[in-house]
């Protein structure tokens, strides 16, 4: 099966609940971003997903050595059913059920070739899921991460475009950004390391320093204040 193929008989794997009705829909990815990851993977790739759906699929049929997080058996139960109908191997497919961030920190997967983020999207499981998976990606890897255009998935792309070891190769049709990993990167880093981290407090810190100034304005304390603008000037 191709993924033009998959894309004219596309599943609808996810269920919304309306009025105690379950109603199928289809959450996936772009066609840009499933051409990208069908241009990019094949069997000899190693590729871990958070989240699950047709993309999923599309690992599947390039047998990849693929790990997907996914914390639904339900929905991992109706790939598989697709694959099978479908003649489509999963045995490349190591599902593991259940939170990502529960999942993530014990899960042994070295040597990634790409990681798609695209699981949970609520504060803060995009940013867990890149935390846990940056280590785990080799040098020249490829990281996508679905949904930027949430705000979630909007600041970590922002972070990495900022961060030199990493480097944004294109956004895909406004939801997904690709990045590809250039240098290991150190997660010890301090947030005076982050430029994104160090841009977005200058404000921050001014509006705090002038809070504190004037609190000590009408506390009367005029000699610390001189002494704090001088430590200012100073730069220390």
């Amino acid at each position: 099966m191709t993924l033009q193929e998959l894309l004219n008989d596309s599943p609808k794997l996810h269920r919304i609940g309306r009025v105690g009705v379950h109603v199928p829909v289809s959450y996936e990815l772009s066609d840009q971003a499933l051409h990208l990851i069908d241009r990019n993977v094949d069997q000899s790739s190693r590729t871990l997903e958070t989240g699950a759906g047709i993309s999923t699929i599309l690992f599947a049929i390039k047998q990849a050595q693929h790990t997907c997080i996914v914390p639904e058996s339900d929905l991992a139960d109706r790939i598989k059913e697709y694959c099978q109908k479908k003649n489509i191997s999963a045995e490349q497919i190591d599902f593991h059920l259940g939170r990502s961030e529960n999942i993530l920190p014990g899960l042994a997967t070295d040597h990634l070739d790409l990681v798609l983020i695209d699981g949970q999207h609520a504060f803060p499981a995009p940013f867990i899921d890149w935390y846990y998976t940056a280590r785990n990606l080799k040098v020249g890897g490829m990281l996508l991460i679905d949904d930027i255009q949430l705000w979630t998935g909007r600041v970590l792309k922002d972070f990495l475009n900022e961060e030199p070891e990493w480097r944004l190769i294109k956004e895909l049709s406004g939801r997904t950004a690709a990045f590809i990993k250039e240098k290991d990167y150190s997660q010890e880093k301090w947030w005076g390391q982050q430029p994104y981290i160090v841009r977005k407090s200058r404000r921050l810190i001014r509006a705090s320093e002038l809070r504190q100034a004037l609190a000590m304005l009408a506390q009367g304390k005029f000699g610390h204040l001189t002494s704090k603008i001088k430590v200012r000037m100073r730069g220390e």
